[in-house]
């Protein structure tokens, strides 16, 4: 209707024009005086403000990725994307962010309790379950529908939006769009493989041997033993599936579909032989004491200092020399004979991980949409903008022309521009790619990076090339009625920790894990997710949980 009104607005302005210089009546009237380009132009001007929305606010609470943990907003002189949108739609944009995880959430939650409801709010699967169950959530169909958000609609099927809402819940989570194709790999420090003649791990045991020589060996050089085979993050509260032993042990990410039965990776039997592995690991004294306390990217952190010589990664910029910001161009800073490779210690496995689900949720508190729906509609007006190739554009590469030159569907980028205004000015832009993953293939652009040295391409070839599955068919688990699925996750999560660092054994893992199944009901929900699999599966169902 918009757009309806601008057209009639500026076809009566010409067609009074038109009247004027002909001398002729215009409804019943003679024009007083003759038509000029200024007048016109004023016309036309009164007519765009006419059509133009009322100013309104729009808060945004987002998760921003890991790798851009230390990213900050410029100056609003400097923040184009904010300018964009601002102008774009005529609104004042307030985005909250920080990294998601556990203080994301938190914040998240007394926003909610305390009413401080932003107009679109982002969060993981488990807590949008709970806001839905709840009662928090608005019905989005009037606003995510293929009419209303059709940029939307190139990265996310209908099919899975439906299989995402929760049974009787009605439709009130959107997909957040996410990265199909994942990038997982661990990577080792080549040139201290090097250094101690060794050569590049091709199996756990090859690994854990690696590990020893970089904690024993100085790889360094400096002549103090202050280099350790391995860290990771552990937030102070969990044990990371970076570890190599869920892999040595069979278990592929968080959870999996399994000789016909679901399994909960982090809960099976075979858990025990994990922690094991973990302790026998810190009673060696191969990996990073600090990798508990270590909050994300602190790990990553301590590697780009040149004290790790292996670490997991998810993200494909990880080895790359060319991107200003990652762990190689980082190291190499300090070291400047650094060079960071991906190898896979589990070339006769499947899968090393999963592919790309949806896990989080795109959201819209019920008090605001039943308060002020314009918002709403207006906030997923922003939302489709930055799914289409405009927005994906700006938010991804920068400005055209100053970071990137466009020839039909081909981006050519311009990395000094980029570094001078984004990546070395806080590496902002990273914070508003929330809404759409690194996948320019989805809109039907071809990116030619001319940092993507040989080095470079060979690295993204080998990480693509690594095996992943599909973890479980579209849908979306919830806990059965009267069960409590974080709960039962803290207690997994302090038993995990309870057997590291007090109990310094696994034995005791197959009566931890049944007080889990018991007491803290976890039979009855993974029970109640192997239900809700079948529901959607076509062919062979699965077998009662064990």
């Amino acid at each position: 209707m918009k757009k309806s009104l601008l057209v009639v607005l500026s076809g009566a302005t010409l067609l009074a024009t038109a009247c004027s210089n002909n001398g002729e009546e215009t409804n019943g009237a003679a024009s007083s005086q003759p038509a000029t380009s200024a007048s016109t132009a004023s016309a036309s001007a009164t007519a765009s403000e006419a059509a133009k929305p009322e100013k309104i606010s729009l808060r945004f609470m987002v998760p921003v990725g890991t790798e851009f943990a230390n990213a900050t907003l410029p100056s609003a002189d400097k923040d184009f994307v904010k300018q964009a949108i601002e102008e774009k739609f005529n609104v004042d944009l307030k985005l909250d962010y920080m990294v998601g995880g556990e203080d994301y959430k938190s914040k998240m939650n007394v926003q909610l309790a305390g009413g401080d409801i932003p107009d679109v709010f982002i969060a993981d699967g488990a807590a949008s379950q709970k806001y839905a169950t709840d009662g928090l959530l608005a019905d989005l169909t009037d606003y995510l529908n293929e009419e209303k958000v059709p940029n939307y609609y190139k990265w996310v099927k209908q099919s899975e939006l439906d299989s995402y809402q929760l049974v009787g819940g009605g439709f009130n989570r959107g997909i957040l769009p996410f990265m199909r194709n994942q990038y997982p790999a661990w990577y080792v420090r080549k040139d201290w493989l090097d250094k101690l003649q060794l050569q590049m791990p091709k199996s756990y045991d090859e690994m854990l041997e690696v590990m020893r020589k970089f904690t024993n060996g100085d790889p360094d050089g400096n002549g103090k033993k202050d280099t350790f085979g391995f860290s990771t993050s552990g937030n102070g509260a969990s044990v990371p599936l970076e570890f190599p032993q869920w892999l040595a042990n069979g278990f592929v990410a968080d959870f999996q579909i399994a000789n016909d039965v679901f399994v909960d990776n982090r809960t099976d039997l075979g858990v025990q032989k994990v922690i094991q592995g973990i302790i026998d690991m810190t009673n060696e004294g191969i990996i990073d004491p600090d990798w508990f306390l270590s909050k994300y990217p602190g790990h990553l952190d301590k590697a780009a200092q040149n004290k790790i010589g292996i670490i997991f990664s998810g993200e494909k910029n990880a080895a790359l020399e060319g991107d200003a910001n990652s762990l190689q161009t980082r190291t190499k800073a300090i070291d400047p004979n650094a060079d960071w490779q991906p190898f896979n210690p589990f070339p006769d496995l499947p899968a090393i991980w999963k592919n790309g689900v949806p896990e989080t949720s795109v959201m819209v508190g019920k008090a605001v949409a039943e308060k002020n729906p314009e918002k709403v509609a207006r906030a997923f007006e922003v939302l489709n903008w930055l799914a289409g190739e405009e927005g994906y554009l700006l938010t991804h590469y920068g400005q055209e022309g100053k970071h990137y030159t466009k020839e039909g569907n081909k981006i050519t980028l311009i990395p000094e521009a980029y570094n001078a205004d984004i990546a070395n000015a806080g590496n902002w832009l990273g914070i508003y790619r929330f809404f759409t993953p690194d996948e320019p293939a989805v809109l039907g652009l071809e990116i030619n990076d001319p940092r993507i040295s040989p080095r470079d391409q060979a690295i993204l070839k080998t990480v693509a090339s690594y095996p992943k599955h599909d973890a479980l068919p579209p849908v979306s688990l919830l806990p059965p009625e009267g069960t409590n699925i974080g709960d039962f996750r803290k207690e997994m999560h302090r038993l995990h920790i309870k057997m590291i660092f007090e109990d310094k054994s696994a034995a005791k893992w197959p009566e931890y894990r049944e007080e889990l199944m018991t007491k803290y009901t976890g039979r009855t929900i993974f029970q109640g997710y192997t239900d809700q699999i079948n529901a959607v599966l076509k062919d062979k169902k699965l077998n009662a949980f064990k």
